[in-house]
C-alpha cells in the first residue's frame, strides 16, 4: 500500500537517494523498487535508540515515518533527521516536524499519499511494484507440479488474524463447484498457514489441485498469482500481493473495514455483510461467542463466492 507513495516521492525527488527503513521480514517486498536504493532492515525487537544510532551519520535531510507508532517517530527524532513528516497520531506530534492531521476517511493509500499532499490523486496499477519470479521460473515449477495454467484459480486460505479466517470447509466447497473453465487451483500461503491448506486440499475432490503453501518464496508466490485467472483470498497479505500483480481478486473480507485497508478497483470484488452490527472490526479474534462467533464470515457463502468467480472474464 506504500507503492503509490514510494512512486510519487520519487517523481517529486528524481535527484534524491531514497532509501527504506524497515522490518526484514518484508525488506523483500521492496527490492527492485524504481527510485528505491538501500534498503535498512530493523533487527526484531530493536529499539528506537538502537535504529537512532544506526541511522544517524548517514546523512539524511527528510525522514517519512508511514507507520502510526510512537516509536517509528521516535527513532527519526533521536537519529537527528532535520525534517520528520508524519500524521499526528499516538501522542507523536512533538517529534515531528511536520505533523499532518490523519484523516481516516481515506484508504491508507491515500494517507500515505497525504504525507506528500498527494491524497487526491488517481491511483494506477502502474503505481504498485511487487518482486516477481520470471515467467521460466514460474512454468517450471507448475510443470513440476503438473499443473496446467490456461485457467488457474489462486487460493490463499490463510490470515494472521484468525477472525480474518474463511473456513477450509467452503474454500473446499468453492473449488470442487469450479465449472468448466478452470483447469485446476493451487494453493499458496506462508508456513503458518500450511494448517489451513493442507485442510482444504484433503477436502477437494473434483478439481486437480496443487498445495504449494509455505514452499514458495515471496517472488514466486507473486509470479505464480500473476499467471492465475484469479484469486480466491481471505483479508491477507498475499490479497495484496494479487492485487500489486493485477490478478483478479475475490476477497472474503468478514470483519475487515474495505474502506482503509482493502484493494480496489475493477478487479476487485470484495464480499462482505455489513449488517452484521460488529462491522467492521479490528480484533484479530473474534470477541462474540457460541453461534455468533465469526458471523461475519458465516454469512459469506460458497454459492456467493462462486458467483464472483464467474463474473470473471
Amino acid at each position: 500500500m506504500a507503492g503509490p507513495f514510494l512512486k510519487t516521492l520519487a517523481a517529486q525527488e528524481p535527484a534524491a537517494a531514497m532509501d527504506i527503513l524497515c522490518r526484514s521480514s518484508i525488506a523483500e517486498v521492496f527490492r527492485g523498487f524504481p527510485g528505491v536504493g538501500e534498503i535498512v532492515t530493523l533487527a526484531a525487537g530493536e529499539s528506537p535508540w538502537a535504529t537512532a544510532r544506526r541511522v544517524r551519520g548517514r546523512g539524511y535531510r527528510t525522514g517519512y515515518v508511514l507507520p502510526p507508532s510512537f516509536s517509528a517517530a521516535l527513532s527519526m527524532r533521536l537519529a537527528g533527521i532535520p525534517v520528520r513528516i508524519g500524521h499526528a497520531v499516538d501522542f507523536r506530534g512533538f517529534l515531528l516536524t511536520q505533523a499532518i492531521p490523519l484523516d481516516e476517511r481515506f484508504h491508507y493509500t491515500r494517507r500515505y499519499l497525504d504525507l506528500l499532499r498527494e491524497a487526491g490523486r488517481d491511483i494506477n496499477p502502474g503505481d504498485f511494484h511487487f518482486p516477481r519470479a520470471n515467467a521460466a521460473e514460474v512454468a517450471q515449477v507448475l510443470s513440476e507440479n503438473g499443473v496446467n495454467p490456461t485457467r488457474l484459480l489462486a487460493v490463499a486460505p490463510g490470515s494472521r488474524a484468525t477472525a480474518r479466517r474463511w473456513f477450509p470447509e467452503r474454500f473446499a466447497e468453492v473449488i470442487n463447484g469450479l465449472d468448466a473453465r478452470w483447469t485446476g487451483a493451487v494453493l499458496l500461503g506462508s508456513p503458518e498457514d500450511k494448517p489451513q491448506a493442507d485442510r482444504v486440499a484433503a477436502l477437494v475432490r473434483k478439481t486437480a489441485i496443487v498445495n504449494l503453501c509455505g514452499k514458495t518464496s515471496l517472488a514466486l508466490a507473486a509470479g505464480i498469482l500473476e499467471r492465475c485467472a484469479a484469486l480466491l483470498t481471505n483479508e491477507s497479505g498475499l490479497m495484496h500481493v494479487g492485487w500489486a500483480v493485477g490478478t483478479p481478486l475475490v476477497v472474503a473480507a468478514g470483519p475487515s473495514d474495505p474502506q482503509a485497508t482493502s484493494p480496489f478497483g475493477p478487479r476487485v470484488q470484495i464480499l462482505q455483510h455489513r449488517e452484521v452490527p460488529c462491522v467492521p472490526c479490528i480484533r484479530n479474534d473474534c470477541y462474540r461467542a457460541g453461534s455468533s462467533n465469526q458471523e461475519c464470515l458465516k454469512r459469506i457463502t460458497p454459492i456467493e463466492v462462486l458467483d464472483a468467480l464467474r463474473e470473471i472474464p
